[in-house]
């Protein structure tokens, strides 16, 4: 497609070496360059699915681009027309390197906003818009409390659309399996850095500085997934918070999730009191790369693609769809 080209022809201008950004968000960036055109390629599908779900033009749609992706998806929108473009993330460094790349590739979203979805409410009220729909690349699996979340874009608009993609698939059993190992990596810590469970283990200790060993090990245990002023609730309440899945954690100081993976039917009830239905898409390989790793990609697309475009009826639609989200690196979440 032209319009991915011709995207791609414009971020080979980004020199990383000569901005002023940190070095980890020029790690983060240098890894999407590297592979930019199949990057492009999900923002222009996760676009597309905006569009159709909210059944407009580009230039009749307000969306929001909500915290993913470099700020590199609010660009391409605007390269193809979108009326008009957000683009939120929380991390001040990754919104002032986001200004960076717009200005080397001369494309800038209509607004910025530094904050999480609480300030993007804010603002929306103050400057009285009302977005057509919200798109998140790889966001949605670190959002803190979702039913917070959704209760607030609902707030907003109950009509709102929304896309998200997620890595954390639970119906890629390799994918899976990996993203266990990161989440075992962060509860436990190595030995130069702290895990999760320490950090934890550590603040109760703060507080309840009479508390024995024994009950300081179970709290850490079972306060996994809290920050700490939740952690602090729970152990006043005596109410342990016993997940469900045995990998999901997050930071205590942030909330952030380790790529939490969340069953498909989690989604749908969070969803359900506001209204909401949901439709889950495969998501395709890179084809892009050389060698073996293109000749698998091209295998495997091959196999995502034979999946139903729309919901799946019969046996045989059924376990072509199954087949496809069990091969497929990624997830699309569409949300109307």
């Amino acid at each position: 497609m032209n319009s991915i080209k011709n995207f791609v022809n414009r971020l080979a201008s980004i020199d990383t070496a000569a901005s002023s950004m940190t070095d980890y968000c020029r790690v983060s960036l240098n890894r999407t360059l590297n592979a930019a055109e199949y990057y492009v390629e999900i923002y222009h599908n996760s676009l597309e699915k905006c569009l159709e779900l909210a059944s407009l033009s580009p230039e009749e749609m307000t969306i929001v681009d909500y915290g993913g992706g470099h700020g590199l998806l609010s660009a391409y929108a605007k390269s193809l027309g979108f009326g008009r473009v957000v683009y939120v993330d929380i991390n001040p460094e990754a919104v002032r390197m986001a200004e960076q790349l717009f200005e080397m590739i001369g494309l800038r979203p209509d607004d910025i906003i530094t904050g999480d979805v609480s300030q993007l409410i804010e603002w929306c009220h103050a400057s009285e818009v009302t977005p057509n729909a919200l798109v998140s690349i790889d966001v949605i699996e670190h959002i803190y409390v979702l039913d917070d979340f959704f209760g607030a874009i609902h707030s907003l608009s109950p009509q709102m659309k929304m896309v998200f993609t997620t890595a954390s698939t639970p119906y890629n059993s390799r994918v899976v399996r990996n993203l266990h190992k990161a989440m075992q990596a962060d509860e436990l810590g190595t030995t130069t850095r702290k895990g999760f469970w320490q950090k934890r283990r550590d603040y109760i200790q703060t507080v309840w500085d009479d508390m024995s060993e024994r009950e300081l090990d179970y709290w850490a245990d079972n306060t996994r997934g809290l920050t700490y002023d939740d952690v602090k609730r729970a152990v006043e309440s005596r109410s342990p918070n016993l997940l469900c899945d045995d990998y999901n954690t997050c930071d205590p100081a942030t909330g952030s999730w380790t790529e939490r993976i969340l069953p498909e039917e989690d989604y749908r009830q969070l969803l359900l009191p506001y209204g909401w239905s949901l439709d889950v898409k495969p998501g395709h390989y890179n084809v892009h790369r050389r060698g073996l790793k293109a000749i698998a990609s091209r295998r495997n697309n091959k196999v995502i693609s034979m999946a139903p475009t729309n919901s799946p009826r019969g046996f045989r639609q059924r376990r072509r769809y199954k087949r496809a989200l069990s091969v497929a690196p990624f997830i699309y979440l569409m949300v109307s």
